[in-house]
């Protein structure tokens, strides 16, 4: 099981917290939500459901280095694109010749 720190994500009210964690719960691989922790079934997690973890994260600004774990050689060719909005934050600069 992997777990996935919440506590940098900072709510404006109580119907932004209520909707993190019912957007986050709506990820089929999010097993469950327990001490600000989200826990994540596998390293091994379907494409919508990883294109989903990307857009909760930087939606609420957790550390998306994170994400790191999840690529795999099946994904790994849109999952490590540069031009995705996600790559930075997630691989850091891409490494030029």
């Amino acid at each position: 099981m992997i777990k996935i720190d919440t506590s940098p994500v900072r709510y404006f009210s109580q119907l932004g917290e209520k909707a993190f964690f019912e957007w986050a719960l709506e990820i089929p691989c999010v097993e469950s939500i327990e001490g600000g922790f989200l826990h994540i079934r596998s390293k091994r997690i379907s494409e919508p459901d990883l294109r989903d973890r990307i857009a909760i994260m930087h939606r609420y600004q957790l550390p998306m280095i994170e994400l790191q774990r999840f690529c795999n050689a099946t994904n790994a060719h849109w999952f490590k694109a540069e031009g995705m909005y996600w790559h930075k934050s997630v691989f850091g600069e891409p490494k030029r010749a």
